[in-house]
């Protein structure tokens, strides 16, 4: 059964279509450009590439046999021969033709804006030269985990190497007086793109401007077809996940992280933005964010930031990577609707749950291995009846498989130790918490839980309240549901965890209410 919730989410899937993403995406086909002065050169004429121009046109052959008499049957003189069956060869996929404007590098050198191009990327800047002349390379290396992600392109008709020409403006009004920038492209907030073009502002910081470089470009590669039917939360926020990128020692870059460093991140600034936005409401659920329609993005980061991490939480999870990751090869027509219907298999409250969680805790480093929540569905206590849960200290939130029901009043006490850290010394811990270190108002180690409600409940709220117990607590449950535990540390550091507690759970008899003839 698919619940109402659930039925609401398949309905508006089913039809959604293709809208302008708020960063400037665009499905229409570009009007020719024009410019003043055009030089055709060698320089910057598509290549030509053998083998991808063969593949073009498949040489098609028609093999024909003989028919064959069948098994146990007579074959008679006068028979007739039954006719071979054409078989029909495939239609050959195109990309749209490359249809980007060649211009006279001279004269815009003239200008102040200089051309830096490598064989995925033509980029014309007026920014630092010094920095300039890294953005190219740093696309190549995208273009790879593209091709990894999504799929190869189609190749075009005149089989040329698919490039992006990409314009990085410090100073805009440059760029109008050049020409660059179409008079019918939509307004340029931070970035836009059509087809094979991207327009994006300089940015202040190193990263930032790799960034959003990065997300353009990821907009060019996934939308160069024709038809996309994908919906504008995941158009923005894959294309944010993909952009978050860290460069190692040996200058290798690492596209579609989880940020560890605020530091090494300057500007991106989206865990911060959700930081800021759930402790002023509830998490988005996953209908508000698979709601977004492009007026959303529009001067709004936050909702960049959402989508970011609603692609992130299922791009990691352990159970729905898979799946999730499919959908970036089913971007045209209706197929992705149908796709994440099928991906989240009427399990809406559990993964909304999950999610909620999620977007509430999520912190620079968030570990996704060791803190993702499994859902699993509590059984009722019986009064005077104890129960055992066992939880891990390297663990987030775990089922304690029991469930409790609202007025009733219980008892849970916690026995054990575990360490929470092994530098410099071992941080040796009971259920209480030590208290020489914080996380989340609460010292580390202390035994929370929290209360998931019935299936059947419509408001989730209740799922996000904490209540800090320790080592021993007797108290009345506010809602029916599952009780889950965690022993409180940061979520970056549950790696380095060891040990565990065993959680003993009582049913306590309520005392009987008074009558009427009692004072």
């Amino acid at each position: 059964m698919i619940d109402c919730c659930q039925h609401r989410i398949i309905c508006w899937l089913a039809g959604i279509s293709f809208l302008v993403t708020g960063c400037g995406s665009d499905s229409s086909a570009p009007q020719a450009p024009v410019e003043s002065e055009v030089v055709i050169s060698s320089e910057s004429a598509p290549v030509k590439t053998g083998s991808t121009k063969a593949s073009q046109k498949p040489a098609v052959k028609q093999a024909t046999s003989k028919a064959e008499p069948v098994a146990g049957t007579a074959s008679h003189p006068k028979a007739k021969t039954a006719k071979p069956t054409a078989v029909k060869a495939p239609e050959t996929i195109y990309r749209p033709s490359d249809a980007r404007p060649i211009h006279n590098n001279q004269r815009l050198a003239l200008l102040g804006i200089h051309c830096y191009e490598s064989p995925r990327l033509k980029l014309y800047t007026d920014i630092d030269p010094e920095i300039a002349k890294q953005l190219p390379a740093i696309v190549d290396q995208a273009y790879l985990s593209l091709v990894k992600y999504f799929g190869p392109l189609p190749p075009d008709r005149e089989g040329t190497e698919f490039q992006v020409t990409g314009y990085i403006m410090q100073n805009r009004e440059l760029f109008k007086k050049a020409g660059v920038i179409l008079d019918a492209l939509p307004e340029i907030v931070n970035g836009r793109h059509l087809r094979a073009q991207f327009w994006m502002d300089a940015q202040s910081e190193n990263y930032y401007l790799r960034h959003l470089m990065l997300h353009e470009y990821t907009h060019c590669y996934s939308m160069i077809m024709e038809n996309i039917g994908a919906p504008v939360w995941y158009l923005e926020g894959i294309a944010e996940s993909v952009a978050t990128h860290s460069i190692g020692k040996d200058g290798k870059i690492q596209f579609n992280v989880m940020p560890d460093d605020k530091n090494d991140f300057g500007g991106l600034g989206r865990i911060s933005l959700l930081e800021e936005a759930v402790l002023a409401a509830p998490p988005k659920s996953m209908r508000e964010v698979m709601q977004f329609t492009s007026n959303d993005f529009v001067g709004n980061n936050t909702a960049y930031a959402w989508s970011w991490a609603f692609c992130q939480f299922f791009d990691k999870h352990p159970e729905y990577a898979k799946s999730f990751r499919e959908l970036a090869r089913h971007l045209q027509g209706p197929a992705f609707s149908s796709r994440v219907t099928r991906m989240i298999k009427g399990n809406y409250s559990d993964l909304n749950a999950a999610w909620l969680l999620f977007a509430k805790n999520l912190q620079h480093g968030y570990d996704f291995e060791r803190a993702t929540l499994t859902i699993a569905p509590g059984l009722p206590l019986v009064p005077d009846l104890s129960l055992d849960a066992t939880i891990q200290s390297n663990r987030g939130w775990q089922s304690s498989g029991i469930e409790v029901e609202q007025g009733n009043t219980y008892e849970v006490t916690a026995d054990g130790q575990f360490t929470l850290a092994q530098q410099p010394k071992p941080w040796e811990s009971t259920a209480d918490g030590i208290s020489f270190r914080y996380f989340k108002g609460q010292p580390l180690g202390r035994l929370l839980m929290l209360i998931k409600p019935a299936e059947d409940a419509a408001d989730m709220r209740p799922f996000l309240q904490e209540y800090p117990l320790g080592a021993n607590a007797t108290w009345m449950a506010p809602v029916t549901g599952t009780l889950y535990f965690r022993l409180n540390d940061a979520w970056d550091e549950l790696a380095d965890n060891t040990g565990q507690v065993t959680v003993k759970i009582t049913q306590k008899q309520n005392p009987a209410a008074p009558t009427g003839s009692e004072k």
